[in-house]
């Protein structure tokens, strides 16, 4: 863990995405075979989301804005996108779809009280310095009953350990990241947002087989083949049905999704 002040950190993170997370995300999403796990994890995080046509999302953290044009595509949703880094939200603006996009700060959030439906963040809660701060924010941005979906990376036994052997995997994680990434378990995540006062808080794991083999920010040698990749996926949907496997299956995932809703009534 990075012994350094937040405001030092947060500094580093604008940086590092301005060089080189937005072009990370960009070459991922150019390999066909990364490129269908992650439209995967974009239909899972929409099943959540439980969009409807004229609803208004904000994605936080939206990085080079993939998950907001493969949504604009789906329907027709008021689409705005917060990033810290200038140039990715530059990049995100040349998406084909009609967008708004702010360069902002999760902490400090440049929207009214109950302006969206919806919120999501797609691997960038993980990211907050002070996620007790952001997600107070998230909670006055959303309207009653409106909800937040996080797609994120968690940290269990296994994931650590895993990161920590692979040569140079520091070279594709942010400043944020090395900072506290293994603080980032469905635990806490679900602690903090009972402590703001969400309610109706779930979570899931996920992708322990295609997306970690797909490599993400890293190449790997099957990265570029759509088919190999789709049959990974079809043979991780056929073994997470296996119910007496579930734990293991739970012990390997690379991803947790949570889900929790603003209360429709707030207390006083």
């Amino acid at each position: 863990m990075i012994d350094a002040p937040s405001s030092e950190i947060k500094n580093d993170e604008r940086r590092w995405q301005d060089t080189e997370g937005g072009l990370l995300q960009q070459q991922a999403y150019g390999r066909p075979g990364t490129r269908l796990v992650l439209e995967q994890q974009f239909a899972r995080i929409a099943d959540a989301l439980h969009l409807q046509r004229g609803h208004c999302l904000l994605d936080i953290g939206c990085g080079v804005g993939n998950l907001l044009a493969w949504l604009g595509r789906q329907d027709d949703y008021r689409l705005h996108g917060l990033d810290i880094a200038f140039n990715s939200i530059r990049q995100a603006a040349t998406a084909g779809h009609t967008l708004k996009l702010t360069v902002g700060d999760s902490e400090a959030l440049p929207y009214g009280n109950q302006a969206f439906d919806r919120v999501v963040c797609n691997g960038a809660a993980h990211h907050f310095l002070d996620p007790l701060v952001a997600f107070r924010e998230i909670l006055r941005v959303l309207r009653p009953g409106g909800e937040l979906v996080m797609y994120e990376p968690t940290a269990t036994a296994v994931t650590t350990i895993l990161r920590k052997a692979v040569i140079n995997f520091d070279r594709y994680e942010s400043p944020a990241d090395l900072a506290h990434k293994e603080e980032f378990t469905a635990p806490r995540a679900q602690a903090l947002l009972e402590t703001v006062g969400f309610t109706a808080i779930s979570t899931s794991l996920h992708d322990f087989l295609a997306y970690p083999l797909s490599g993400s920010y890293m190449r790997s040698p099957i990265s570029g083949s759509a088919r190999i990749m789709g049959a990974l996926s079809q043979v991780e949907r056929n073994l997470a049905s296996v119910k007496m496997l579930r734990s293991l299956w739970g012990l390997l995932s690379w991803r947790v999704l949570v889900v929790a809703s603003k209360p429709r009534v707030e207390k006083r």
